[in-house]
């Protein structure tokens, strides 16, 4: 499994218009897609405090990304691109909703 420790922001409508109509509840499993840049799409479950309540468009959030179904030959696959300070994407199918930095990762 490969987790993230990553620093998140969701697109707001003026600067995407595909971004999120509304803001996230913590009280649900956000599991977008995530893109390291290379066009596949991996599922990752956001970590989020529940106490927050929500995950405003906007706002710069640092969480845990749990990706389960990253191993083996996924992982050999992407393990270029998962490195400290690179960019990805977060996605809902082919639509980019946010970005996210890789501040740090763990993969085992």
């Amino acid at each position: 499994m490969l987790t993230l420790n990553a620093e998140i922001c969701f697109d707001t409508p003026e600067a995407n218009p595909n971004a999120l109509s509304h803001e996230l509840s913590t009280d649900i499993i956000l599991r977008p897609a995530i893109n390291f840049g290379n066009d596949i799409l991996l599922s990752g479950t956001l970590i989020t405090d529940k106490n927050d309540g929500f995950l405003y468009r906007g706002k710069k959030y640092q969480l845990v990304i749990e990706m389960p179904t990253v191993e083996g030959e996924v992982f050999e696959r992407i393990k270029a691109l998962v490195v400290k300070d690179n960019l990805f994407m977060i996605q809902l199918a082919s639509r980019v909703i946010g970005q996210g930095k890789i501040i740090d990762y763990l993969y085992e």
